[in-house]
């Protein structure tokens, strides 16, 4: 080769792979090391479509910037957080079979779409405590607690509930818009579907590999979505849409938290916080629930 032109100065690693791509539409090419790194020459008439070539396949694999590593935290860890959300469940699902003080929970707690669409947002959140029979609370607690316990790894234990339980609200509202007003639903699978969606959405924001394909790079939030048809569309009284919103919101959730979580506190005291918020959204919806039904 003669009269060669630089077209690209990078790390010697990262020259090569310039160079397969070179090589692969056909443009010979020559490494030249140098200080720093290393020089990727072409002959001066291809220069211009070796620049081209280059910028393309630059714009459809930009480097990502390594994500920083999720502080380390005990195998146990949101276990105690998890435990308190299966006594809740325990708790409301005991309520509303022995109509404790009189109440009919699931009356003034389910996720009815037309008083939800009438302003009665609570419902969104109330309807993720009330299940129908112990097999419907029982696939809710085991399935909890595990989603519960693997988000609590990366978002940390406050943060992870506080996401689910948003995550489950806003996939039931969704539901409520997309159905007749007779429609009603309860379970926190519609929860546990959106801590799902979080991990999905969370884990594909967070993969950091150059160069990675862009099938490769969706592998997770693939993987996730074949889990949700597996164990989402199932059962005579399966609320699909309630699944499937759930697993959206918490998809949209995951993919913010990986791309801006790092940038919120993640400290003990701020995951209190996140916690304490949690636990006041959920005492607000059943006040006003309680409220609303006297």
């Amino acid at each position: 080769m003669t009269d060669l032109v630089q077209v690209r100065f990078a790390r010697k690693a990262d020259a090569r792979q310039l160079a397969l791509v070179l090589l692969a539409v056909g443009i010979d090419c020559r490494l030249v090391e140098g200080d720093g790194g290393v020089a990727l020459c072409v002959a001066a008439h291809q220069a211009e479509q070796a620049r081209q070539e280059l910028d393309a396949y630059e714009r459809e694999n930009p480097p990502e910037e390594p994500a920083p590593a999720h502080p380390a935290r005990p195998a146990l860890h949101g276990l105690g957080a998890a435990l308190a959300y299966c006594m809740v469940l325990l708790f409301f699902f005991g309520a509303d079979r022995r109509l404790s003080w009189s109440v009919d929970w699931s009356a003034v707690g389910a996720a009815q779409a037309g008083l939800i669409q009438g302003g009665a947002w609570w419902r969104t959140v109330t309807a993720l405590t009330l299940h129908a029979d112990d097999s419907h609370l029982f696939a809710n607690l085991i399935a909890g607690l595990g989603f519960g316990m693997l988000l609590a790894q990366v978002l940390g234990s406050g943060l992870a509930w506080l996401a689910i339980l948003l995550a489950g609200a806003l996939g039931n509202g969704l539901n409520a818009l997309l159905h007749p007003a007779a429609h009603t639903a309860i379970g926190s699978s519609t929860a546990i579907f959106g801590a799902l969606g979080i991990l999905a959405g969370y884990t594909q924001r967070r993969r950091s590999a150059p160069w990675r394909s862009r099938i490769r790079r969706w592998a997770p939030l693939a993987a996730s979505s074949m889990l949700l048809a597996y164990l989402g569309f199932g059962g005579a009284q399966t609320d699909v849409g309630a699944h499937v919103a759930g697993f959206a919101v918490g998809a949209g959730l995951g993919l913010a938290l990986g791309r801006w979580g790092q940038h919120l506190p993640q400290g003990r005291l701020a995951q209190l916080v996140y916690a304490l918020l949690a636990v006041a959204l959920l005492a607000l919806a059943w006040l006003l629930a309680l409220h609303a039904g006297a």
